[in-house]
This record gives C-alpha cells, structure tokens and sequence, in this order.
C-alpha cells in the first residue's frame, strides 16, 4: 500500500492510498481502525467485511471507518487494485461524530449511503488546497453525517450541479454583505429559482437563506468580539433590519450581540488586569 499525504489540517488529515497495479493480496488482510475516516474510492474495486457481512466497494463508494472496528480485506486477482481518497477525523471533529454522527449508530457499517449530499463533498476535495477550507470540509462531512439517509435520486450531471452550486456558495461567503435573492443566485447558476433551491439544500445541507443568514451571524459574532458596535455589525455583515439582527443572533447563540459584546470586553478588561 502507497500512502501519499495531500494537506492536513488540525481536525482533518487527508492523503491517497493505492495499490500497485500488479498488486494482488495472497490471503485475507485484517486491519484495526484507529479512528473515525472515511476512504473514497476512485478507482479498482476490492472486498471487506465486518463481523460476518461482507460488502464489494467500487468506485463512487465510500468506506467508513470507526475507532477499533476490525474491517477484513480482500483484493481478487481478476480486479483492478484499488485507488482511494482518504479522510481521517481527530480531535473535535472525531468527537462530533462519535456522539451526533448518524453513521456511528451502527458500527457494522461499511460503505456510507450514496447520497448526492455525500457526492458533492467528495467533488469539492478536488478543489482544496489550503488548511481552513479542508477543516472547513471536515466540519460539513460531520453535519452531512448526523442526517439520516433518504431516498433520492442520483444525479448523473453531478458535476454541472456541483460546480454551479459550489460557485454560489463561495459567493455567499466571499460577498455575504451584499444583498442576495433567491431568483438573482439562480439566474448567475443558469438554474430556475425552484431547481436551484432544491439542488442547493440536497447538495449543500440546507436551502440557500439559511446558509447566508449563518454566515452572517458566524461573521457578527466575529466582529462582536473584536470590538465593533451592534449597529456597525448588523448592517456591516448584511442585514438591512436592527430588531431582526438581534432575534436572529440570540436564537442561534443564546445571547443578544450587546450581552455578547459586553462578555468580550469584561473577559479583556479582567486579562488587562
């Protein structure tokens, strides 16, 4: 097994592993998980079993893996050996998964749902190339995996969706002070408003309003603490309305941003001391 490291960063370890093509496992190979990851295989296809059930991964499969879990391995000498993009969780986000994660319920799991939710973090990996947007990454595969998998359709354009979808979603974040329509997003992805909310939600997790408005207060709670004003904050991040800032930023902090900002400058005033 060749294991090339690609990035890491400080909840998130990500890396290739592969076979060499002439590759073929004499006998059954056992392996003890260390920790929660997950293998996206790209190419070759193998065997592996837990317990006593057995499952054949090919590519667009996702293998899971959990802490001390036994995973049994098989490569067939009449199949193309195995090519993976790999993810190992540690620290807080291992923890995230190991007491919310859906996937954890049932540990004699291997392969994940295929879900488009999961095909499209799978098709953002190719893109990333620094720390914070693969700890980023990490931290939406463990929301991705407190969701129980449902029925849904696979898309076969996944690609055209995923970068349509993904180019709105950076735009979100890059320019969340701006004032955003559902229509003006899905015209800029070549998408009617009703596809382009659908699409959003399944692949991103959650419908397009939502993600702006967390963006935002994730930004307000950033500036809070950095000093700056309720006010100044408010129509700085984007919204256009004072009272709505507030309700918004004590529902989803439990806090109004003037006791939060009030929290920041006594904990300063006490390191000043």
């Amino acid at each position: 097994m060749r294991v090339l490291p690609l990035l890491e960063a400080p909840g998130v370890y990500l890396y290739r592993a592969s076979h060499e093509e002439a590759y073929v496992a004499t006998t059954v190979e056992e392996e003890i998980s260390s920790g929660f990851g997950v293998a996206f295989v790209d190419s070759g296809e193998f065997k592996v079993g837990i317990a006593d059930r057995r499952w054949r991964l090919q590519r667009g499969d996702a293998l899971l893996s959990y802490p001390d879990v036994v995973h049994v391995y098989q490569h067939d000498a009449d199949r193309p050996a195995d090519t993976c993009t790999c993810v190992r969780f540690r620290g807080t986000l291992a923890s995230e998964i190991d007491r919310h994660g859906h996937f954890a319920v049932a540990k004699n799991v291997a392969i994940a749902p295929r879900t488009n939710r999961l095909a499209f973090l799978r098709w953002r990996l190719n893109a990333i190339d620094d720390p914070m947007a693969l700890e980023e990454w990490g931290s939406d595969f463990v929301d991705a995996s407190r969701q129980p998998p449902g029925a849904e359709r696979q898309y076969r354009q996944l690609d055209w969706y995923a970068e349509r979808i993904e180019n709105a979603r950076r735009m979100l974040q890059t320019q969340f002070g701006d004032e955003h329509t559902l229509v003006s997003l899905a015209s800029a992805a070549g998408m009617s408003p009703f596809h382009f909310a659908r699409l959003f939600r399944e692949l991103v997790g959650t419908p397009p309003h939502r993600y702006l408005r967390d963006i935002r207060l994730n930004r307000a709670a950033s500036m809070l603490r950095d000093g700056a004003s309720v006010t100044l904050t408010c129509y700085d991040v984007g919204f256009s309305n004072l009272s709505h800032f507030i309700r918004s930023f004590r529902k989803r902090f439990g806090s109004s941003p003037s006791e939060q900002r009030k929290k920041v400058q006594a904990k300063s005033a006490s390191n000043a001391r």
